[in-house]
Formats: structure tokens, sequence, C-alpha cells
């Protein structure tokens, strides 16, 4: 697969499985198709959408957090085992590499977040960054949601947890350093392996297991509470 050069290099998915929440599919029946919808390296898309909300009460019993927020929705990093995949169905568009070529962009979510805040019900409890997709894939770079999400925390005194793959973060230290001062918040790398190949197949554009080191090193002098995240544990691969 790797020699190929019909599969997307640099992509976690290599097709798009079928929707199961939509009647119609389009297919490709002849691997030569020249279909626009079919090129061999999509690029990704940055879409731009005001959201009506940002944080959501979560109610599985699997998963260790009360309230998450997610400024974007698709993740380019690609995991390839990423749970975040089925619920783009809901979207209207494939799990598979629909999931890291479209990305949406909640602009207002600061707005929201503030928003949210204010109201006089909420109980100040931490939130999470990253329940669904990284909050520090490489779209942060250029639309810096996340770190606006993180200034409006930071106005509250509102506690939150983050939970990353990407050196991106680093970006924000400074914020972080006046965060952590005040307790405020809380950070999750998450390490799958120091196997470069694997790594590169399981999350194709992800930062290295080394730079996530130097996340933990960096943030860690500042003052910031850190923490690994081994997972997923996959029998035969990285057990």
């Amino acid at each position: 697969m790797e020699n190929n050069e019909n599969y997307p290099k640099g992509r976690g998915a290599q097709i798009n499985p079928r929707n199961k929440f939509l009647k119609n599919e389009r297919v490709k029946d002849q691997l030569e198709s020249i279909d626009d919808w079919t090129e061999p390296n999509p690029k990704t898309i940055y879409m731009e959408d005001l959201a009506k909300t940002i944080v959501n009460k979560v109610d599985s019993p699997d998963v260790g957090m009360m309230y998450s927020m997610n400024p974007y929705q698709g993740c380019e990093h690609g995991c390839i085992y990423c749970y975040a995949r089925n619920s783009f169905e809901y979207w209207g568009w494939s799990a598979g590499i629909d999931f890291e070529t479209k990305i949406i962009v909640k602009k207002n979510a600061p707005e929201l977040l503030h928003r949210f805040l204010m109201h006089p019900k909420w109980e100040c409890v931490p939130i999470s960054l990253s329940g669904n997709t990284d909050c520090y894939q490489p779209a942060e770079r250029k639309f810096k949601i996340t770190r606006q999400m993180l200034e409006v925390c930071n106005q509250f005194n509102q506690p939150v947890g983050i939970i990353t793959k990407n050196a991106g973060i680093l970006r924000d230290k400074d914020l972080l350093q006046e965060m952590a001062k005040k307790k405020l918040v809380s950070v999750l790398v998450s390490i799958t392996s120091f196997d470069e190949n694997l790594r590169q197949a399981m999350e194709p554009r992800t930062t290295t297991a080394k730079q996530r080191l130097r996340i933990i090193e960096e943030l860690g002098k500042e003052g910031v509470r850190m923490g690994v995240m081994l997972g997923p544990m996959i029998p035969g691969l990285n057990e």
C-alpha cells in the first residue's frame, strides 16, 4: 500500500466508506476514474460555520469528563482509529477521508463560550477541550479559535482540561502559563508509539512522539499541570 500511487499520502483513511444516514451514495467504479470528487490526494478544505452551542454535557459512562467543547469538527490529523469519525456522518459526509479533509471551523465559538459562562445557573466545573477532535490540529494555526476560547476561560477563571497530540499548543505557552498560576488548566498529551513508521500509518499528520515529550517538558517547566494519555493500546502493534 505504501508504494501504491493510487493511495492518498499523508492520510489515515484511503477511501470514503458509506454514510449510514444517507439513502444515496457515490462510488468509484473504476480505479482509473477521473471524476473530480475522487481526486487521488484531496486537499484540506476549511468551512466556516456559525454554531448554535459550544459546551456539551457528556453523559457517557465511558468518558471521564462532564462537559466538553470543540472548536472544530473533522480533524486533519487523520488518526485512523479516531472514535470521532462516526460523528462526522451527522454532517452528511463520510467517516473516511472526508473526516480529515473537510474541516468545519466554528468561528463564533469564543462568543458562544462567553455567553455560556455568563449564565447565572452555570456551576463552575472543568470543561474539556478536544473531547471530539484535536483543538490544536493544523487549522488552529490559521484560525486561533482555541486560543480565543482559552482567553475567555482565563477571563472567567474557568478551569479547563486540554487533550492534544500537536506541538502547536506551545504557541499558547504564555497564556497557559498565566492560567497555570491560577490552577485553571491541565494538559494531557496523547502518545501512542515511538515507532515513527507506525505513527505515520496510524496518525499521519500528527507531530512525532519526541515532539510530544518536548510539549510535556516545556509546559511542565512553566508550571502547567501535565499528563500523558496512552491510547489506543492495540494488541500486536503498540501495546
